[in-house]
């Protein structure tokens, strides 16, 4: 069993990272825009909602990612975020999801039941680079890194509030 309360808060994940790496996820975090379908999904999260994060500045992944359980955090109090580094938890992270990737996001209900899960990538861009050439898997990654992607980003992540 993962111990939320042993998360730490999004500024903490951000300080954790070099002078640059924090420079790069607080412009990340200014730039991204969030479509009104995810943010109306978080203000309906009605039961509370544990969001563990595991994450690490240094990912360009989790990068892109972040933001968004930063901006659910802040709109709707039931949802409690908890970020732990994938180090240390390799063994909850492949218990709970069969990997150990970052950024996992897992939410869980009150008694501790995972109810949705993020890992890595959205399913469907996850999904389009199995079935391309290494070219174009570089070129997708890159887009998605750019948040060109952002809206399969949101879009797994409202199925996940969905159960809430």
């Amino acid at each position: 069993m993962i111990d939320w309360t042993q998360g730490y808060s999004y500024e903490k994940y951000v300080a954790k990272g070099y002078g640059e790496e924090q420079d790069r996820q607080r412009r990340v975090d200014g730039r991204t825009i969030f479509s009104e379908a995810f943010l109306s999904a978080v203000r309906a999260v009605e039961k509370p909602v544990r969001l563990i994060a595991f994450a690490e500045v240094y990912c360009p992944d989790s990068v892109v990612a972040m933001p968004f359980v930063k901006k659910m955090a802040e709109l709707n109090d039931r949802i409690h975020l908890a970020i732990l580094p994938r180090e240390h938890h390799v063994e909850e992270l492949e218990a709970a999801t069969g990997v150990a990737r970052i950024p996992t996001f897992l939410f869980l209900d009150e008694e501790g039941v995972v109810r949705g899960k993020y890992v890595e990538l959205p399913e469907e861009l996850r999904q389009r680079i199995r079935e391309s050439d290494s070219e174009e898997r570089s070129m997708v990654v890159l887009e998605y890194r750019r948040g060109k992607h952002n809206a399969l980003i949101e879009k797994d992540l409202i199925a996940c509030l969905a159960s809430f």
